[in-house]
């Protein structure tokens, strides 16, 4: 197997997940209200510059986290699902790069 020379492509922590899976949970069920999403991606992005996570490999652990949500098997609209993941995403990379 190869070795793999990327800085650190792991996670940003258990508790830092399970902070951003509560807000995503939140902000599924009242999109208006998505200041814990927004804390929660700020922490997530923190972590992830300061531990020399890849922003993909950061995007990705938001998305899996969002597909995991109990809400994603719940009767949700396809069109609504993406519209509010894509603004997840939006919201993480502006956090990312924000500073």
């Amino acid at each position: 197997m190869a070795h793999d020379s990327t800085p650190n492509n792991g996670s940003v922590g258990d508790d830092t997940i399970a902070a951003l899976r509560v807000a995503l949970g939140v902000y599924v069920a009242t999109p208006a209200d998505d200041e814990q999403l927004r804390q929660a991606l700020r922490t997530m992005t923190r972590t992830a510059r300061q531990q020399g996570v890849l922003p993909e490999r950061m995007l990705v652990t938001l998305k899996d986290v969002w597909y995991a949500l109990p809400a994603m098997r719940a009767p949700l609209e396809p069109d609504d699902q993406v519209r509010l993941l894509q603004r997840a995403v939006t919201m993480c990379i502006k956090e990312y790069y924000a500073d």
